[in-house]
């Protein structure tokens, strides 16, 4: 942390990057990351691999984010947040040919420590650990500033009900609504501000749910089809495994979707079992309970390969 905090006040130009497609975590942590480059007087960038979803677009400097860089731009920092691997921001060569230094922050146990200066550490998220940087700073926290961590805390923690939640992230969290956060609000517009395609999606992807047959594990196939019939976008997909998780006999769900280009997202869940080992078969990663992966080939023998995979490692997991 030390390191970073003289990173800051070294450095003039700063790439904040986020990871392909970004959630409440990478997002709270970028505009927060931003806030305090921006508070000490530097110039930063904020860069996104893919559209920020619009439920997020209330957080501050979301307006400014950018989704390409030139090919002449050059950043004294390049900060990654909640990015496991530099893979997660996308173009691994183009990203670390961008800065002189790469500063790595995120809370995943299987990071790969890809920094010239890392702190990662298991903790909620990567916005709790941004908050214990702006307590290291001795960093006023505004409102603005605390909606975002706010948000980067409960939507990773699954609004405070997922194994990685502790009694310092209730602390944290208690801290910002001290700064002006008003919970309700946050979770309105985090979660109850859906467009009507995101509603007509769920109902497609909760009407192709598939299980094994002893009901243990369960899984949603999502076509590039879907997606044009009910007139939905890919950012609109994120929380849908979690309605696969809340199935009262499944113990491993996992949800694929078609990115394009031959290449299709998946993503794990559970409620005990470590499913990180599984996002590594397919070159993946994240959190016990909670890991994705990126891999190519056809839907539907992508499924039943990981269904194989599940089953080969059910003991294990």
């Amino acid at each position: 942390m030390n390191d970073i905090v003289k990173a800051i006040h070294a450095s003039k130009s700063f790439l904040i990057c986020m990871h392909i497609d970004p959630d409440g975590d990478t997002i709270g942590s970028a505009s927060a990351f931003a806030s305090i480059v921006e508070r000490t007087g530097k110039e930063f960038k904020i860069f996104s691999p893919n559209k920020i979803p619009d439920i997020y677009g209330f957080i501050k400097h979301m307006d400014k984010v950018s989704y390409e860089i030139g090919p002449s731009e050059h950043f004294d920092v390049l900060v990654a947040v909640d990015c496991g691997d530099i893979k997660r921001i996308g173009k691994e060569e183009k990203i670390r040919s961008l800065a002189d230094i790469i500063v790595n922050i995120d809370h995943h146990k299987d990071n790969t420590g890809f920094g010239n200066v890392n702190y990662t550490r298991i903790s909620s998220s990567t916005g709790e650990l941004i908050y214990d940087l702006t307590k290291e700073m001795k960093f006023d926290i505004d409102k603005e500033m605390a909606e975002a961590l706010y948000v980067a805390i409960t939507t990773d923690t699954g609004r405070f009900k997922y194994d990685n939640t502790s009694a310092k992230t209730f602390e944290a969290a208690a801290d910002l609504v001290k700064k002006g956060v008003d919970p309700h609000d946050i979770s309105v517009k985090v979660y109850e501000s859906r467009n009507m395609s995101e509603i007509r999606i769920l109902g497609r992807a909760l009407d192709k749910i598939e299980t094994s047959p002893d009901g243990k594990i369960a899984w949603i196939k999502i076509t590039g089809k879907d997606l044009s019939e009910t007139g939905s976008r890919n950012e609109e997909l994120n929380g849908i495994v979690d309605y696969l998780r809340s199935i009262k006999s499944v113990e491993v769900a996992y949800f694929l979707r078609e990115l394009g280009g031959g290449k299709i997202k998946l993503n794990f869940r559970s409620k005990s079992k470590n499913v990180q080992k599984i996002a590594k078969e397919f070159n993946g990663g994240g959190h016990n309970m909670a890991a994705g992966a990126v891999i190519d080939g056809n839907i539907d023998e992508v499924a039943d390969k990981v269904l194989a995979v599940t089953k080969g490692l059910w003991t294990e997991l």
